[in-house]
Order: structure tokens, then sequence, then C-alpha cells
């Protein structure tokens, strides 16, 4: 047994004990072929976020990568077109249990916030497109809502929606999903989540206090329309909710780390893709953090698995 230092080793361990956790099974058919395992898969597309390849080039750079290959257990590698059929099949269920495998890793957070950002659907350069006269068009892209621990800045709910809808019809299912694993003390919202509905999730189903600012600042209270919504009008910490700034921060950071854009094409495959690029930046803030456990390597283990 040996301590590992290299990255992608680490990756690698993390992806495993993510699977481990959220009981993923082997494989996911009586009839595959048993060549490899959804473990091999799901770290090779973590792997691929990481290092910002397509299918292709992922598969180049690790036939050279021989130090990895023999870490992973790998006596061939797989045709790329194998991982894309395996994104297309993939079910939206695994990924997102193995998003909830991080609660294991961290302490139930006590300040979390709410916020959704665009990732562009669309990798033609805007500059090039005004040279050559095309007229201009609203450009496609993914809403990927986020609900984020804003003091270890890890991405905990992500929904997705290709159209343009309000904030409140994905902050709703979120927070709700939120509330089956966690137990924070602060949900922060602006004035998006200005929704009495969303009150009333924070304060019966999610035990927290909803400091979110609402509209229409001047109008009374008595005027105001929402139990839930009145229960926060007398006293509002306005310092207190900038720190609602910090889910920004990580919208930020999740896209200058792993790209603003996706090249999927199918509804499925871009969904995939950011869900995984949720789970490659959750994996690099914890080993940023420093605060994992010790992984060790057993050989065994790994091949077996």
């Amino acid at each position: 047994m040996k301590i590992i230092i290299s990255k992608y080793k680490k990756v690698a361990d993390f992806c495993y004990d993510l699977c481990r956790i959220a009981e993923i099974p082997l494989h996911f058919s009586i009839f595959s072929n048993k060549m490899y395992s959804n473990f091999k898969h799901l770290f090779l597309l973590v792997y691929k976020q990481f290092r910002k390849f397509t299918f292709e080039e992922l598969m180049t750079d690790l036939e050279d990568n021989l130090t990895l290959k023999i870490y992973l257990g790998f006596k061939k590698l797989p045709h790329y077109t194998t991982l894309i059929k395996f994104a297309k099949r993939l079910p939206m269920a695994v990924i997102d249990k193995l998003l909830v495998a991080f609660r294991n890793f961290i302490p139930n957070p006590k300040k979390v916030a709410i916020d959704a950002t665009g990732i562009s659907l669309d990798n033609a350069s805007s500059h090039y497109c005004k040279r050559i006269g095309k007229p201009y068009q609203k450009r496609p892209y993914m809403k990927a809502t986020f609900i984020v621990d804003i003091e270890r800045y890890i991405i905990l709910v992500c929904r997705q929606r290709k159209r343009a809808r309000h904030d409140t019809k994905d902050a709703k299912p979120a927070i709700k999903k939120l509330a089956k694993n966690y137990h924070p003390e602060i949900l922060y919202g602006d004035r998006g989540y200005d929704d009495n509905d969303i009150f009333e999730q924070c304060f019966e189903e999610l035990k927290a206090y909803p400091l979110i600012f609402q509209k229409n600042q001047d109008v009374p209270k008595h005027r105001k329309s929402g139990a839930y919504r009145k229960m926060t009008c007398d006293v509002f910490d306005y310092g207190e909710y900038l720190q609602r700034n910090k889910v920004e921060t990580c919208n930020s950071m999740f896209k200058r780390r792993f790209g603003s854009n996706v090249k999927a094409r199918l509804d499925k495959t871009q969904k995939i893709d950011i869900f995984l690029r949720v789970i490659a930046f959750n994996i690099d803030r914890m080993l940023r953090m420093g605060n994992t456990i010790i992984l060790i390597f057993v050989k065994i283990t790994r091949v077996s698995y």
C-alpha cells in the first residue's frame, strides 16, 4: 500500500467512493459484455471534464498515460464511441445519486444560497457571426439552478431546464430535494425567488430561515400578500443578505474552471455533461480544501471493481 499523490489518481479514488456510497452497480444490464465496469466509464467521463477534451482526444491522452491506465486496471482502452453510447443511456437518477453522495464528505451546511446561471449550447463565435453579417438571434442555453453551500462552495443540488421559465419553477423542486438530504439554517435568494410558496417550503419543509430579498420594499406589511412572506418583513438583515453574493462567485468559479458552453447536441447528453461538470467541480473543491480522508491505494480492490 502507498499514499496517493497524483491528482487524477485521487479523482479516481473519489469517483470510486462516490459509486460505492451511491450503490451504483457494476453493470446496468445482465446482458452486458462485462468488459468495463460503470465505475470506469463514469471516471472517464469525469476525467474528460477535468481535461476539457473531446471523446476522441480523451482516448488519445489515456493511450499515452501508462501510469493511470495501470492504476485503473485497463488492459485495453474502450473506443471513444463506447463512452458516447454510455453517456446517452446513463440514467439521470444515477448522476443524481452521485451528487447526493457528497453529503458523506462534508458536514451539514448552515448557510446555503440558490441561484440560476445560463450555460451556452452554441459554440459559434459571436464576433465571427457579426463579421459575416449573420442576423442576431437569441443564443440557445441551458438554465441550471444551483443550491450552493456558500461556506465551502460545494454545489448541493442541480436542476436544469432548456427553455426560459421563471426561477420559482425550478426552485420549488430543488428546495424539496435539498430538504431530504440537508438541514441548513439560512437559505439566501434574490428577489427572483420572492414567492410565498418558497417561503412556506423554507419554514415548513427545510426548517430554515428564508433570507430572500422581497420586491417592492416601500410597500407596508399590511398591504403585502402571503402569510409566510409577512413573517420576514419586520426584520431584514441586509448586511447578512449580502452573503448571497457568494453563490455568484461559485457560478463564476464553475464556468471558469470547466467552461461556459456545452458541445453536446442532444438534450440528454447536454444535461449529462453539465451534471458531470458539477460532480467534477465538487471533487475539485474537495481536493483543494484538503479536507478529504487520505486515500490509500489497494490494487486488488480497484481492479476488481
